[in-house]
């Protein structure tokens, strides 16, 4: 990493090379020039201060590597929301043991959470899919089969288990040729 430091009146910059490219942060805020450290790495005080505190902010991705929730993908919202997941669910754990005092393994607490957070979805989805099944039944047609072909075998005819041509039957239950006469 090569550092550049230039400073103006009233504003001061510095330019850091990271994997050739060159990164302008811009120190207007707290300071009126960079302070330069005297020890033997000369690197500027912003630098040597994120350093220092930087312990936490590697822990915490640690945490979230060794437990994370993350699902294989290659889209960055998603990267960002799983993320945002895992330390959402780190600040809960660390509030949830100085609250309550328990001495719980984060993925006890992971799982506990998870359990507590799908139960509602779990009654309504099981509410959905008893009002799915009773449309269905309502809705009842009769299956049929247009003709005979040999060459696809992908579909088993309901009453007597036959394989038959998954392409010349209809689309709701499959019946050979035999069972419908």
């Amino acid at each position: 990493m090569a550092t550049l430091i230039r400073s103006l009146p009233g504003k001061s910059y510095l330019d850091l090379m990271y994997q050739r490219r060159y990164i302008t942060y811009q120190d207007h805020i707290r300071h009126t020039g960079v302070q330069i450290e005297d020890n033997h790495k000369r690197l500027p005080e912003t630098i040597s201060y994120y350093n220092k505190t930087k312990f936490g902010v590697n822990f915490v991705d640690q945490m979230a590597r060794k437990y994370s929730v993350k699902a294989g993908n290659f889209r960055w919202p998603l990267h960002i929301f799983f993320n945002i997941l895992d330390l959402a669910a780190i600040n809960a754990w660390i509030l949830y043991k100085q609250c309550n005092g328990a001495k719980i393994s984060r993925n006890q607490y992971m799982f506990s959470l998870a359990e507590e957070l799908g139960a509602e979805n779990k009654e309504n989805i099981c509410q959905r899919s008893d009002a799915f099944s009773s449309s269905i039944i309502l809705q009842e047609r009769e299956s049929f089969q247009v003709g005979y072909c040999n060459k696809n075998k992908s579909s088993n005819c309901i009453s007597c288990k036959e394989v038959i041509c998954g392409k010349s039957t209809g689309k709701v239950q499959y019946t050979c040729k035999k069972c419908t006469q």
